[in-house]
């Protein structure tokens, strides 16, 4: 069907405040970001090439300004849309002093209009198909129901919801649990004892998990993977310090019981042999998929993210195997890129951490994001227990965190204490239960975590 793109909604003055605005104080640009404002949503296409070219020069870390992005502007495809340096000068001389309140009414009145041609995108092509009957009448209304779904997904996040509808979804889920048998309503971490502090892993939360180096954070990290995948859901592992190629390693030994330096030199005991080869290829069905990125920022996790999760939606219902992205894992949260500049490594940590708690909440999945922790637990001649006071570099995970869990292995320290390959978990942050600790046995040959039975163990 023909419409006049003439007509299509859009508002360019809001557009070019908007961008002189971020030319003239780039620092603005972590208030626009969390408005979900993209470059897709802007009329016209030099806006958004602009807008494109800010936001990957913030994703460097760096602030944007007329010069920066005038100096990209050539090595953008297609001649930067005609986008010279005068107009760059243009959008920040003639950019309004606004407050941050007034840049989000910008960024709302821009995604409004975008929706609204979004809307007539759906529907005119509804209605040509419908015309032409080049599809059978059912694809052509499921493909539009599901289009406007989206479409009204997007302009609701976050819209006020009356406490009725939320109520009958929870006891819809209680139900199911119920039905199902059931005992945690979010997802289990694989260890019974550690689900029993917040009923597993529930969908919109950031989970923590911190200790110092050597203490096994990401072998307990890669534990939990394998056993949330063994389960049927899928995971994502951004791994920002260790190869895909050692993670790996270290899952076919947790999995396969084969000593960890062995499988790194090639050399086997004959046991071990048979072990590998009949635990690797269950290790490879495992739905477990790995990402390497160095200087990851949280605007890369959201879209490798949200790609895979498209991508695990398109494939057909299985029994045995969930079809979306259920859970994701960061090794680690102090290795992140910010997306917005700041002077300080601490004010970087603190955007990180909230937006990476925003879109836990955004995707309804819990992330687990492992973290390290200052060097005060060295320092201190007492109880080396981590506190919530030695999360390095920021006050700020705390806070945005739903659950905060320390790893901690006394002998580490005390080389001749009785508790020996044992691990200490403790719940100091639990905004769905009650504190805690639990104990697991570390077996190191296998870098592998086993619940221990309380037997086990005396203090």
């Amino acid at each position: 069907m023909d419409y006049n793109p003439k007509l299509l909604p859009g508002n360019i003055e809001a557009e070019a405040s908007l961008l002189g605005c971020l030319l003239i104080n780039g620092k603005l640009f972590g208030t626009v970001e969390g408005t979900g404002l993209s470059s897709q949503d802007f009329y016209e296409e030099r806006h958004s090439v602009i807008f494109k070219i800010i936001q990957s020069i913030h994703n460097e870390g760096k602030i944007a300004d007329a010069v920066t992005v005038g100096d990209r502007i050539s090595t953008v495809k297609g001649g930067g849309a005609g986008v010279e340096m005068k107009y760059l000068y243009e959008l920040a001389n003639t950019a309004p002093v606004v407050s941050e309140s007034i840049l989000e009414d910008y960024c709302r009145i821009i995604i409004d209009k975008s929706l609204y041609r979004e809307l007539i995108r759906i529907c005119s092509e509804s209605v040509d198909s419908a015309y032409r009957q080049s599809a059978p009448f059912v694809e052509v209304v499921d493909k539009s129901t599901t289009d406007l779904i989206a479409l009204s997904n997007r302009h609701q996040a976050g819209s006020v919801i009356e406490i009725k509808t939320i109520v009958d979804a929870e006891m819809q889920k209680l139900k199911e649990r119920i039905d199902s048998g059931r005992k945690i309503s979010g997802i289990s971490s694989g260890y019974p004892v550690l689900d029993n502090f917040g009923s597993g892993f529930k969908p919109g939360d950031m989970i923590v998990l911190a200790g110092r180096p050597g203490m096994g954070k990401t072998s307990f990290a890669l534990n939990m993977t394998i056993e949330i995948a063994r389960l049927g859901h899928n995971v994502l592992f951004f791994s920002l310090e260790m190869p895909s190629s050692q993670l790996v390693q270290r899952i076919i030994s947790i999995e396969c019981s084969v000593n960890a330096k062995n499988l790194a030199i090639g050399k086997f005991e004959k046991d071990e042999i048979t072990r590998l080869w009949a635990g690797v290829d269950k290790v490879s069905k495992l739905p477990i998929f790995i990402d390497e990125t160095s200087k990851l920022t949280v605007s890369d996790l959201r879209s490798k993210a949200k790609k895979l999760d498209a991508e695990l939606r398109k494939s057909p219902p299985s029994t045995v195997r969930s079809n979306r992205l259920d859970c994701i894992f960061v090794d680690y949260l102090q290795l992140m890129a910010s997306n917005v500049y700041r002077e300080d490594k601490v004010r970087q940590v603190e955007d990180i951490s909230r937006n990476i708690k925003l879109f836990a909440k955004e995707l309804g999945i819990p992330i687990i994001a492992l973290a390290q922790l200052n060097r005060k637990v060295e320092e201190r001649k007492e109880s080396k227990i981590p506190m919530l006071s030695d999360l390095k570099d920021s006050g700020a995970i705390e806070q945005d965190a739903d659950l905060v869990m320390f790893i901690h292995r006394e002998e580490v320290y005390k080389k001749d204490t009785e508790k020996k390959n044992i691990a200490d978990i403790f719940i100091q942050k639990n905004r769905h239960g009650q504190q805690g600790s639990v104990h697991l046995r570390f077996v190191p040959q296998y870098t592998k975590f086993a619940t221990m039975d309380p037997s086990e163990f005396s203090k």
